[in-house]
């Protein structure tokens, strides 16, 4: 059977092998840790032997990394690094210093012709996902443009039907009847939510409406937003306790973040569970947060939840965690998340104050 490097680089004999791994050394990096970074500089090369790991550049995901893929430019003028490459999961490597790895090519052709190979090989398919990537982008643009419209105009006839659902609702003596129109409430209020998401994603930064807010209230409107909908599960809702905690935010932007959220802590517990919404004074500004105890994310799943029409065998547009990436963008904020399979999620929201912003 053969060893990690006789496959990364097969084609070479056995004496080049044994002077390849005298270079390397196995290196451990944890979730989130960063490998190689952006505009930095650094000579090290990279292999990665175990795990998973994301090349970004500028906060976008460019390609995924997995077992044998070379990590590390060679720079030849003392360039930066052209892009930041983490691991989603605790990722071990095979590391090299870059004087000594180009000393070793210089001495066996052989070697360099097969790294060759091997890094043309990954660049194709980066090359092959940055090309698609730039065909979805132009149809997005074209959705914005043909959407927003479009959109627009089935506002009106979704009002007319949740309002006559609502009178038979009220009114009907027949159950059955009245169960037949609140069915019709709800499907309107998911088609509601669903064009919401879509209209804030064509949205730009100006239309922003930063007010003072009181967190516990703000929290308690979005519950009551949410309303009855849990789906017949066995849900408990809590807020956890910020009375007395003030923040300037877009309170009709960061209802629709809060909702979403929800919804997806919701289709995250199976029959029965707990969400906790919360807020607490950082030393820059405020984190908010949304926390479950359902089934988790794995990391593959965690790393591209936040990608347009990413829905990861779930109802909807595909848009709702994207639009909660856009606001907080538009808000200068970040968003992290923590999960774990069969250890729930945990959305933080951080977001900077400004001279007298916040308040207790």
């Amino acid at each position: 059977m053969k060893d990690f490097f006789e496959e990364v680089f097969e084609g070479i004999g056995k004496e080049e092998i044994r002077e390849l791994k005298k270079l390397f050394e196995d290196v451990t990096f944890q979730k989130d840790q960063i490998i190689v970074k952006e505009d930095e500089y650094g000579e090290e090369i990279y292999i990665l032997k175990k795990g998973y790991a994301l090349v970004t550049k500028r906060g976008n995901v460019l390609a995924e990394l997995t077992v044998g893929d070379i990590i590390g430019e060679m720079s030849f003028h003392g360039a930066a690094r052209s892009a930041t490459v983490v691991p989603v999961e605790e990722t071990i490597l095979a590391k090299s210093d870059g004087k000594a790895f180009y000393k070793l090519l210089s001495e066996h052709p052989k070697i360099a012709i097969c790294l060759l190979k091997t890094v043309s090989s990954r660049l194709r398919k980066i090359d092959y996902k940055v090309v698609e990537k730039a065909l979805q982008e132009e149809r997005l643009a074209i959705l914005g443009k043909l959407g927003s419209t479009i959109i627009h105009d089935l506002k009106s006839p979704l009002s007319a039907i949740k309002g006559y659902a609502n009178i038979l609702e009220g009114a009907e003596e027949n159950e059955k009847l009245k169960k037949y129109a609140k069915s019709i409430s709800k499907s309107v209020d998911f088609t509601f939510g669903m064009i919401e998401d879509i209209l804030e994603f064509g949205r730009d930064t100006t239309t922003l409406d930063i007010r003072m807010v009181n967190i516990s209230q703000f929290f308690r409107e979005v519950i009551e937003l949410f309303g009855e909908g849990t789906d017949n599960k066995e849900i408990e809702i809590k807020i956890l306790p910020c009375d007395g905690l003030y923040f300037e935010l877009d309170r009709f932007k960061m209802k629709r973040v809060f909702l979403n959220l929800m919804k997806n802590a919701r289709e995250a517990i199976e029959k029965k569970g707990k969400i906790e919404i919360g807020a607490e004074k950082t030393k820059s500004g405020i984190k908010l947060f949304v926390r479950d105890n359902g089934v988790g994310m794995p990391p593959g799943v965690a790393c591209r939840i936040f990608e347009p029409f990413f829905t990861h065998g779930k109802r909807g547009t595909g848009l709702g965690m994207t639009v909660v990436r856009k606001i907080i963008d538009d808000l200068k904020g970040e968003i992290k998340i923590e999960s774990a399979k069969g250890k729930g999620t945990t959305f933080n929201i951080l977001l900077k104050n400004k001279p007298d912003m916040i308040k207790i």
